[in-house]
């Protein structure tokens, strides 16, 4: 029945309704017949063309569209250069870098003084009966410093000498040294180098006992491009063996140098080479210098020549990178080292200096293996002439570990010996056989400072008789 009602509804719907909407779908159907071929029309023109192969007449030729690229590239390198320029014209050419060492120090028997004298009627070597005075022991042995400065000199009769430290055997605090490293770039390859040490020291007299030290003033030009190869011109480090990279404070892991270190560390005045070949596999340096490579406090260096014959100095290395087999950085590095020269302080050329030896060092990530053997000869003066000392040494070396446990701790140990005759004419004479074990600690704190603490356990033999000349030293390293 509603079926029945629903059809009689629509079927008396008025005329003009259904005229409506019949009007309506005409026109619905019109306007999408129209829109068709627009549609089509509208993606036929937003559709990519291909390429013409014919070469359409509007088409640059494809020699023009690469020079276009190579100009622009040429633009962007020289727009590089000129940012890279910029940013290298921000850097200030001159930079400092340096140091201040303060420690503490105590000095254990024999009142600081790391010799004694052979006397009678209890001579121990009664052979250098016909010298004036003999000692027995290192002078140098009770190093309190790393620049090799000992707790006392002791004294020596008839023996005027500078006791920087002069303790007497005390205990007591010092400032070592304040360390200043200038470095200014002259050009692309050429670099000055200055490094100046201040270092207070007790007065007496009215007169201050501080001092200025100047261990190096150097030009270095970089021959190759690849810094590879140098030539240094001035006071510059020496190049035999390996000790000399450590002499100062911030740079020696520990803290006193080695019994050897007086006989390779100096400084020296003239002209130097130096070149890493091979892919660094090979290290060469060699030098011509007024001087030797021994230090400024010991008997056998003067700066300013006195005769004409110079040193000739030179190392020759073998770098292997061990490391590569086990995917590190770590490096075995084996050196031979020699230098030959007139006496320093001799007013002849007569005379001539010489010493010799071969050094080792492994390096690893957070530890290192340090070793050196030399010995050398020079005749001095049978008359004491000018103080031109006479050396005869015989082979003497250490063996040194360095080992960072943690990021700010760690630990090192050294092993090593002096066997000496170091002689004035026939007025004294020294007797050195001495060897010593050196341990301590490594404190680092942050980049810019570090703590460290060391004993030295001095001990003689081959004849001479033990005596206590121990030292317990500390030092506190403040660097920028």
């Amino acid at each position: 029945m509603n079926a029945d009602r629903q059809s009689r509804r629509h079927a008396h719907k008025p005329s003009w309704c259904r005229v409506r909407m019949g009007g309506a779908a005409i026109l619905a159907a019109t306007l999408l017949l129209a829109a068709a071929p627009a549609r089509a029309q509208e993606e036929r023109t937003s559709a990519p063309s291909l390429p013409d192969s014919g070469g359409g007449d509007d088409a640059p030729p494809a020699q023009d569209r690469i020079g276009t690229l190579e100009e622009r590239l040429a633009e962007l390198n020289e727009r590089l250069r000129e940012s890279e320029e910029a940013r290298q014209k921000s850097v200030s050419p001159l930079s400092w870098n340096g140091y201040v060492d303060f420690g503490f120090f105590v000095p254990i028997g024999n009142r600081g003084a790391g010799w004694v004298r052979d006397m009678a009627p209890m001579r121990q070597f009664p052979q250098y009966a016909g010298y004036s005075w003999t000692f027995l022991g290192d002078i140098m042995a009770t190093a309190i410093n790393t620049r090799g400065e000992v707790a006392d000199l002791g004294d020596a009769p008839d023996a005027p000498r500078f006791d920087s430290v002069n303790s007497d055997g005390a205990a007591g605090f010092i400032l070592n040294e304040i360390n200043l490293r200038p470095r200014f770039q002259l050009s692309d390859r050429a670099i000055l180098r200055a490094s100046i040490n201040f270092v207070p020291r007790s007065g007496a007299d009215f007169l201050l006992g501080d001092f200025v030290d100047a261990d190096v003033g150097e030009l270095e030009y970089l021959v190759t491009a690849d810094g590879k190869t140098s030539v240094f011109v001035g006071k510059s480090m020496p190049v035999f063996g390996i000790e000399y990279k450590q002499r100062k404070s911030d740079q020696r892991y520990g803290i006193t140098p080695s019994l050897i270190s007086r006989y390779t560390v100096g400084s020296q005045l003239g002209i130097k080479m130096r070149s890493k070949l091979a892919d660094d596999w090979l290290i060469l340096a060699a030098s011509v210098t007024n001087n030797s490579s021994t230090i400024e406090m010991f008997h056998f260096y003067s700066e300013i020549d006195k005769n004409n014959s110079k040193f000739l100095n030179g190392r020759a290395a073998v770098s292997i990178p061990v490391g590569r087999l086990y995917h590190t950085d770590d490096r075995l590095e084996i050196g031979f080292s020699g230098e030959w020269g007139g006496q320093d302080r001799a007013t002849d050329n007569a005379g001539k200096m010489w010493l010799a030896g071969i050094d080792l060092q492994f390096l690893g990530v957070n530890y290192a293996i340090r070793g050196q053997i030399l010995e050398g000869r020079s005749p001095g003066h049978p008359d004491a002439v000018d103080g031109v000392w006479g050396l005869h040494l015989n082979p003497s070396g250490f063996l040194e570990l360095e080992w960072q446990l943690l990021a700010h701790f760690g630990i090192y140990a050294r092993i090593e010996n002096r066997d000496a005759l170091v002689t004035l004419g026939s007025e004294r004479i020294y007797v050195t056989k001495e060897w010593r074990v050196t341990a301590g600690v490594h404190v680092v704190v942050n980049s810019h400072i570090i703590v460290k603490g060391e004993y030295l356990h001095n001990d003689e033999y081959g004849g001479i008789n033990e005596f206590d000349n121990d030292v317990a030293t500390s030092s506190l390293v403040l660097a920028f």
